[in-house]
């Protein structure tokens, strides 16, 4: 059942947003490297006809799994699968691990809420729909949990009694590192009715949530974890009840939420009465995914926030609209600013709509995961309207930065009068963003300083001042100095990293030097914590 609260202000504001502008035209990045791009993973096979052309259901990954389960077969069929494939991304190998007839496996369907969960190291699989395959009627809309256990490859229905969700598909769920289970959200409940339902699925029962603030109702929304964050963030979807602001097509959300276990937070919305915030190209027919290295939501091509006038027989989109089937736009959402930015293949010139990325395509409706082990973000499978019944080349597509941040340590450090120090980084210096590290180690009353520097260096502190520690050494050319005021015994900086990603591989040492001193201010020691090599990534 939808809130009715949300209903009535989303009727009351849908009318009134046909009477703006068109959003502004988009300040178009290249999607090229040095910054993230997409790559064919070869390895991994073609996207064949019968295999693993199929589309219409969220991918999910373990930290070096991502799987493939069900979905409609070639180009969105009516025929829907069930079968389970697992594409192992340091291997680059994709192979079908279940074939859904060799033992017990869920009904053939695609929509389902698809996710990871962490706790029990289990796929996760609720409802969805058929379509038109199997014994059930067409379109039958499902309610069942499922789980998959990769240590003994076979599925368990896990639906409980009772107490279940409400048939529904196209819902969107998470694991949620506070409950220690799976969040949903949402749904489409059929006759074009939408859900803004939360739900929890821990320890096999699922329990209907009621938080304080809740988000719109939607369909075809991203749900995605952030361990880095612990909570889960939610993006995008659409409303089919609702006229979007063009008036010419259902109502798409711009908007991106975070839930903390408890409650619901808005982080970003586009302002349509102020034309102010910031807003992704699309909004459905794509599964956005975190990048938890560049925290950042990675959204791929999908249907635009607005049709336009489409030639659909070519399926040819105008640029002056954020319509297309899909666009050829990749949209990211960064974490640490709460902003999106649009990016685009530098083939496509001005009209991204119009034009074919030369690894990817136009796909819409794919799988997509990030994989902690490969550090990436992958598409699978999927369909590209770019041409009727098309599909892209290969199973698998990468996205990724090249170079990637990095900051790993670099020699020891040596022992103060406190004990052993040490230095950590606080986060990746990618371009534009902060980089930030600690020290730890540091007495009470001593001094510290950040030593920067661009050439690494092996120099005994004891060749530099008669106090320098037993096995100190500095570990880089002190271009830079910074002086540090310890805190709890702990010092901590900042170097601001550029924002032109042409310093995208530049590498940086840093390390920090304590100096300790007497109360007449002699020093009595000169020690050091390890250093490390700052890579510069491009954001």
């Amino acid at each position: 059942m939808r809130y009715q609260s949300t209903l009535a202000a989303a009727l009351l504001i849908a009318p009134a947003m046909a009477q703006f502008a068109p959003l502004p035209a988009p300040t178009l990045l290249s999607r090229t490297a040095p910054r993230a791009t997409w790559t064919s993973v070869i390895s991994a096979g073609t996207n064949t006809t019968g295999t693993t052309f199929r589309c219409d259901n969220p991918a999910a990954a373990s930290n070096g799994v991502a799987y493939v389960f069900g979905g409609c077969l070639n180009n969105n069929t009516s025929t829907t699968l069930n079968d389970l494939w697992a594409f192992d991304a340091v291997a680059g190998t994709f192979t079908q691990v279940h074939n859904g007839t060799v033992s017990l496996a869920p009904h053939a369907r695609g929509r389902a809420a698809i996710a990871w969960n962490a706790s029990s190291n289990k796929l996760v699989v609720f409802g969805g729909d058929n379509r038109a395959t199997g014994p059930l009627p067409a379109d039958t809309l499902l309610a069942d949990t499922w789980e998959y256990d990769p240590t003994t490859s076979t599925w368990a229905d896990v639906t409980p009694a009772s107490g279940n969700p409400s048939p529904r598909r196209w819902a969107s769920m998470a694991y949620d590192p506070t409950l220690g289970g799976m969040v949903m959200f949402g749904g489409d409940l059929g006759a074009n009715a939408v859900s803004s339902e939360t739900w929890s699925f821990v320890g096999g029962v699922w329990s209907q949530l009621t938080p304080a603030h809740v988000p719109p109702a939607r369909r075809m929304a991203s749900l995605m974890t952030r361990s880095d964050f612990n909570d889960a963030i939610l993006c995008a979807g659409e409303d089919p009840s609702l006229t979007g602001p063009y008036g010419t097509d259902i109502y798409r959300h711009l908007d991106v939420w975070t839930w903390n276990g408890t409650d619901w937070t808005l982080l970003s919305n586009w302002d349509w009465a102020n034309a102010t915030g910031s807003f992704p190209a699309s909004a459905t027919a794509n599964q956005a995914t975190y990048d938890s290295l560049r925290k950042r939501i990675v959204m791929q091509g999908g249907q635009g926030i607005a049709a336009g006038a489409a030639a659909n027989a070519t399926y040819l989109y105008p640029a002056t609209l954020y319509g297309g089937s899909p666009s050829n736009y990749t949209s990211e959402f960064d974490c640490v600013t709460n902003t999106w930015s649009i990016y685009a293949s530098p083939t496509t010139g001005t009209s991204p709509f119009n034009n074919n990325d030369t690894q990817i395509g136009r796909i819409s409706r794919f799988y997509a995961a990030f994989v902690p082990a490969t550090g990436k973000v992958y598409k699978l499978c999927g369909q590209n309207a770019a041409g009727s019944g098309s599909k892209p080349t290969y199973s698998v597509y990468a996205y990724q930065a090249n170079p990637v941040a990095a900051a790993p340590v670099v020699g020891t450090g040596c022992t103060g009068s406190a004990g052993p120090l040490a230095l950590s980084a606080d986060n990746l210096p990618w371009t534009t963003r902060t980089f930030s590290a600690t020290g730890t180690g540091f007495p009470a009353g001593s001094l510290g300083f950040a030593a920067i520097g661009w050439v690494p260096s092996t120099t005994p502190l004891s060749t530099l001042h008669p106090a320098g520690g037993a096995g100190c050494d500095l570990l880089v050319t002190p271009d830079v100095t910074l002086l540090l005021l310890p805190n709890t015994g702990a010092v901590h900086f900042s170097i601001g990293m550029p924002a032109d990603p042409i310093f995208a591989g530049a590498v940086l040492t840093t390390q920090a030097l304590c100096i300790e001193l007497d109360p007449s201010f002699n020093i009595t020691a000169v020690t050091s914590t390890n250093a490390l090599a700052v890579t510069i990534g491009a954001l």
